[in-house]
């Protein structure tokens, strides 16, 4: 004949508390009756369902630690990426800085020599203003 247990002895059983029982009874993982205003459950019904060992959830969490360091991994790898593309970028920066200044030494020099005078520029000669500026 198939034994039924209280709630409260459930719990005692499974070690766990009567809400918890309750939860279960709620879900459908516990057979279950209802006998006036409380809950029994089958006996054999509390075996079957099992908790999770200590190795169990050992195993879960070294499952989930693998992830979190091949994450860790994958985003280190982006930032060194990331660090490169900058470091790349500051030097083409820097290239474009010089020669952006070459440039404007250069139309500096240009414009002082076409604001000299017409005489004082064919003194210098075409072409040689540009030197002795």
């Amino acid at each position: 004949m198939d034994e039924w247990t209280t709630v409260k002895e459930a719990a005692k059983i499974r070690n766990c508390s009567d809400r918890t029982v309750l939860r279960w009874i709620e879900q459908g993982k516990l057979e279950s009756k209802r006998d006036g205003h409380r809950w029994l459950i089958l006996k054999s019904s509390l075996k079957t369902e099992e908790s999770p060992t200590e190795t169990d959830i050992m195993s879960v969490l070294k499952a989930q630690l693998e992830d979190i360091k091949a994450e860790v991994e994958e985003k280190n790898k982006l930032i060194k990426d990331l660090r490169q593309q900058v470091e790349d970028m500051s030097e083409r920066h820097d290239t474009i800085v010089m020669q952006l200044t070459r440039q404007l030494g250069d139309a500096q020099k240009a414009l002082e020599y076409h604001k000299m005078p017409w005489w004082r520029r064919l003194r210098l000669g075409k072409g040689k203003g540009e030197d002795k500026i």
